[in-house]
């Protein structure tokens, strides 16, 4: 899900770091390069501006929408994709899905009110895909003979250890986690440019960002934190967020950077000057002094035991080769593309545990789920092949 305001204020802020990628371009090997999709800001990106968002039902468009974006990586610049989409939500990152549940919500409100207001729909940034267009997406990939793995949880740490182990050449999402969990290259969705024959979209390098803030990679995963991430919420973290925000506007006069505010572009630049101005023996060793920080944070929170363990959880998931979380993160590989449908037996992951119940089960609903879609795109394959007969 990211981290709030960080890529906006990347953009923004630290121009050096987006690199300018060319995917096309000659790479001077035959061998296929492997990206790493996150699914569902890829969805937002396909799903074309001409197409209404209103209405919806506009499936054929959609599905000739993704075999261009599929075919021009595959067959112009050679590359094999990985599309991963997330299952449920974790009890940790529940708050956080809750407070983006209710955005959606007024989103949705902001739709209705221009439709009645002006009787047309707004700007395409309060596109919302629904739950039809994550499923046609899905079959549709997989009639491409695209992988597709389906994680239990969030996609994040799924994604990054599929990318490392499998040396991949980049991941490509809109999720500004990966730049904090230094991904093998991060590239942004957002600047993604599909024209022709060609595919060019930014790379955002984590190390010219360190530079231009002057701020070390290590304390990455606390800018994070302090922030508000997906374990540690950024509700929890409103009165530490005010009182960085009252200092900087007295430091300012009093005349407030009015756009800044409002794209939250000055409390993420407060929180970075909060993080190095950390005393040194702390910022040497964070978890060890993360009661000190918490204090520092957040003073009027009386159980700190509970802070203390939820911001050590929220700094672990950038860790690289992290141990997954036996309840959170099974790491089921879950889905194949429409060729593999014989190898279904022997592609598909077991959960990394060491409950052999727990394995058994989530093998077999594995197995469930897989079928399930595989029946989906055969139905739709046929029913292409009467209509063209």
């Amino acid at each position: 899900m990211g981290v709030r305001g960080l890529q906006s204020y990347i953009l923004a802020k630290c121009p050096d770091s987006l690199i300018p990628i060319d995917l096309t371009g000659n790479t001077g090997t035959s061998k296929k390069r492997l990206i790493v999709i996150e699914g569902w800001s890829c969805l937002r990106t396909v799903y074309g501006p001409h197409m209404d968002f209103i209405c919806g039902g506009q499936y054929q468009e959609f599905r000739a929408s993704i075999r261009r974006f599929v075919n021009t990586f595959q067959q112009v610049a050679n590359c094999e994709l990985v599309v991963f989409f997330a299952g449920g939500v974790s009890q940790e990152e529940r708050a956080e899905w809750v407070r983006r549940k209710s955005h959606n919500r007024d989103t949705i409100g902001l739709v209705m009110q221009s439709l009645r207001q002006k009787g047309y729909s707004p700007d395409r940034k309060h596109f919302l895909p629904n739950e039809t267009h994550v499923q046609v997406f899905r079959q549709v990939l997989l009639s491409c003979h695209v992988k597709v793995v389906s994680t239990p949880y969030s996609t994040g740490r799924a994604m990054l250890d599929y990318a490392f182990k499998n040396d991949a050449y980049g991941i490509l999402a809109n999720d500004s986690d990966f730049i904090m969990a230094n991904a093998p290259r991060y590239f942004s969705l957002h600047h993604l440019r599909i024209s022709g024959n060609t595919i060019s979209t930014m790379m955002i390098d984590r190390d010219k960002i360190a530079e231009s803030l002057q701020l070390p990679l290590t304390l990455f995963p606390l800018l994070s934190c302090l922030l508000g991430n997906d374990i540690v919420c950024f509700e929890l973290l409103e009165p530490f967020h005010s009182k960085l925000l009252a200092l900087a506007e007295e430091e300012d006069g009093g005349d407030g950077k009015k756009k800044e505010v409002s794209d939250g572009l000055q409390l993420v630049g407060a929180v970075i000057g909060f993080v190095k101005e950390l005393p040194e023996e702390i910022r040497a060793d964070i978890p060890g002094h993360i009661s000190e920080i918490i204090e520092k944070v957040l003073p009027e929170v009386e159980d700190k035991d509970d802070l203390r363990s939820l911001f050590l959880r929220g700094l672990e998931q950038y860790n690289e080769g992290a141990p997954a979380d036996t309840e959170n993160t099974p790491s089921t590989i879950v889905t194949v593309t429409v060729t593999e449908r014989g190898k279904l037996a022997t592609d598909t992951t077991p959960a990394n545990t060491t409950e052999p119940d727990t394995k058994e089960e989530e093998e077999t609903g594995a197995t469930t789920a897989v079928d399930e879609i595989i029946e989906l795109v055969a139905e739709t394959e046929e029913k292409e092949e009467e209509d063209e007969g």
